[in-house]
């Protein structure tokens, strides 16, 4: 039996929540400016250094990816790049028919519920390592996309869409018609919102114990995309489908921050579109509302649980690659949001610049009194209007040393928190659109 609690005490540890919770803007405020990259892949190359090593201790196989590998340690000592973002799933099956061995390496679940210890015991020695190499750290705990797992995954271990479904999608990458066709869905099953927490649950076990976890991205790029969204149709009287999307995200922010500290935000991960056009003179950004994507940045902003806001940049001319699917089909790799500049506005550097620069405010303006970072900043574009192909990463460093650096500048004006680059390359996972070595990025954002 325990021991009887005085109204007191219980009064006593109310005020003590109470200031607790008062000072945790203060608290948060004490950060300095976020330099970040992303590297999504260390759960994934940390699980092969790992096999590669059997006999090795795993945190010593870990250490030696991170730090002589990568040279992770390095990078902090000659950069002022002080934080990453990685993702902390991967919903990807374990095996697959006619997929290559590898492919689905460090997979965290066997199926629905049943995770693989293995591979969670690298995740929290992973994050340990990060820790204790002084990175402030933003894990990732879903995608919306097909790679590593995405919302289908979800969809298909409630049974809610054919089995199949999910890698039919992935081999072929014919996976537009099943977003259109099951988007909505995963927001609004209850079994999936069950399974998505008691999946996030384990791994938010591992994050809680690490103080330089500083932020949590509910989703990779999450939005309601689909028959609702794409004819603008209510989901239910009064209920657009970005609306079903913020009470998803704030119920999981909710379930986050009853298990994480006090001192770590929660955001939802997402780029950054608005359902309603931005409240921002505009001169190269198209006013237009992006109530196709299924949700909305101004929206998500006044869900309480969703702590600080987050945004997402690729405002760049479009470049393509050829490329082939596991499943032999040809498709064209396409990056580049070109669509948002004004039809009036030739697409000259100087132009998609000031896109940039537009894009940046406006969201920021969207973001009301909370906090924000820029978690993802990419720039391409093509060798030349005929030839498609990005430049290498070689001829593109000069346009991303000014670009960034004007970009992140303009990010902690507006009040961002970080500004997180897109992408330092791995070690076999390589970005030919964005990718950078450590050196690169050491160029763009120096000691």
């Amino acid at each position: 039996m325990g021991i009887p609690i005085s109204r007191r005490a219980l009064l006593s540890g109310a005020i003590s929540i109470s200031l607790m919770v008062k000072r945790f803007p203060k608290v948060l405020a004490q950060l300095p400016r976020l330099y970040g990259i992303n590297a999504y892949y260390l759960l994934v190359e940390s699980y092969r250094k790992v096999q590669q090593q059997p006999q090795r201790p795993l945190k010593d196989a870990v250490r030696d990816y991170l730090t002589l590998d990568l040279r992770l340690p390095e990078l902090r000592r000659r950069s002022q790049i002080n934080a990453i973002r990685f993702w902390a799933f991967n919903d990807y099956p374990v095996s697959a028919p006619s997929v290559p061995d590898g492919t689905f390496d460090a997979a965290l679940w066997s199926g629905p519920n049943q995770v693989v210890q293995p591979v969670l015991n690298v995740l929290n020695v992973l994050v340990e390592q990060l820790n204790e190499l002084e990175f402030y750290l933003i894990p990732v705990l879903g995608n919306y996309w097909l790679s590593y797992g995405g919302i289908l995954r979800y969809l298909e271990w409630v049974k809610a869409i054919p089995k199949g479904t999910w890698l039919n999608a992935f081999v072929t990458l014919q996976d537009q018609d099943k977003y259109l066709k099951y988007g909505a869905d995963f927001y609004i099953n209850p079994r999936v919102e069950q399974l998505f927490q008691s999946h996030t649950k384990q791994v938010l076990s591992i994050l809680n114990k690490y103080p330089k976890i500083v932020a949590i991205d509910i989703l990779n790029e999450p939005r309601g995309k689909g028959v609702y969204a794409q004819e603008n149709r209510l989901v239910k009287p009064n209920v657009p489908m970005q609306k079903v999307v913020a009470d998803w995200l704030d119920r999981q922010g909710k379930f986050i921050r009853k298990i994480m500290r006090n001192s770590v935000y929660v955001t939802s991960g997402e780029e950054g579109w608005l359902a309603q056009p931005p409240k921002l003179a505009l001169n190269y950004l198209k006013s237009e509302p992006q109530t196709h994507e299924g949700i909305d940045l101004a929206t998500n902003m006044t869900r309480p649980n969703l702590t600080m806001g987050t945004i997402h940049m690729y405002t760049h001319p479009a470049a393509e690659l050829p490329k082939t699917s596991l499943a032999g089909l040809p498709f064209i790799d396409r990056r580049g949001w070109d669509y948002l500049l004004r039809a009036d506005r030739p697409g000259s550097w100087e132009n998609y610049k000031n896109l940039g620069d537009e894009w940046l405010r406006s969201r920021a303006l969207a973001m009301g009194n909370k906090p924000w970072y820029l978690g993802e900043l990419g720039w391409c574009r093509p060798r030349s209007d005929n030839d498609k192909r990005p430049l290498s990463n070689r001829e593109l460093q000069n346009d991303r040393i000014t670009l960034y650096r004007h970009w992140a500048n303009l990010a902690f004006s507006l009040g961002a928190k970080g500004v997180f680059l897109w992408l330092l390359d791995g070690m076999q996972h390589q970005d030919e659109f964005y990718g950078m070595t450590w050196e690169q990025i050491q160029e763009i954002f120096p000691a």
